[in-house]
């Protein structure tokens, strides 16, 4: 109700301005242009409803309470839970990562013809640390790179099992192995 009546409020205001403007005599060329018009005021007041109703009787404060803070305990009982499964999964990516990284080998041919790249890899770990699934996701543009990346997910696994407080029998993963080669 309130966009439609502010709507037809803008839309008379548009409405007398271009009349006005348009009836100016400088503005059409072909009409012609014998007398100066005199000057016309027109004021335009717009009318704000308040944005809350007025308030005339304050309820208790104390039934406000009884009904909220059950409500306010159990919301902060699984925000809790929440936060305790986000910092087991981001420890446990942690502990996959680092277990990546301590398998992963540059292929010799590879750094021996000084070749570069980044493999993006995705991964699934079943409850037991098992890995499954493990697909490329973005290439090196090397497929001796790209295969060395899979072999390392293969030679990683399995990983430490996935945490009780991780409440899942699967965890999906995304890395990105990186082969650089430092230049002296």
């Amino acid at each position: 109700m309130l966009g439609s009546r502010a709507s037809r409020t803008a839309f008379v205001i548009s409405f007398v301005g271009h009349c006005l403007f348009l009836s100016m005599p400088g503005f059409n060329p072909s009409l012609p242009q014998t007398e100066m018009c005199e000057e016309i005021a027109v004021e335009v007041e717009i009318e704000r409803p308040p944005l809350l109703p007025d308030i005339d009787v304050m309820g208790d404060e104390k039934k406000l309470k009884e009904v909220v803070e059950p409500e306010l305990e159990e919301m902060e009982k699984e925000l809790s839970k929440e936060i305790v499964e986000e910092e087991a999964m981001l420890r446990y990516r942690d502990m996959v990562k680092q277990r990546i990284e301590e398998v992963r080998r540059y292929p010799s041919w590879a750094k021996k013809h000084r070749v570069e790249g980044d493999v993006c890899i995705k991964f699934a770990i079943l409850s037991n640390g098992l890995s499954q699934d493990v697909e490329i996701i973005h290439s090196s543009g090397s497929k001796i790179l790209d295969e060395e990346a899979v072999d390392t997910i293969k030679r990683a696994s399995p990983f430490p099992p996935i945490p009780e407080e991780i409440d899942s029998s699967l965890v999906r993963m995304e890395v990105s192995i990186v082969f650089t080669l430092k230049y002296e």
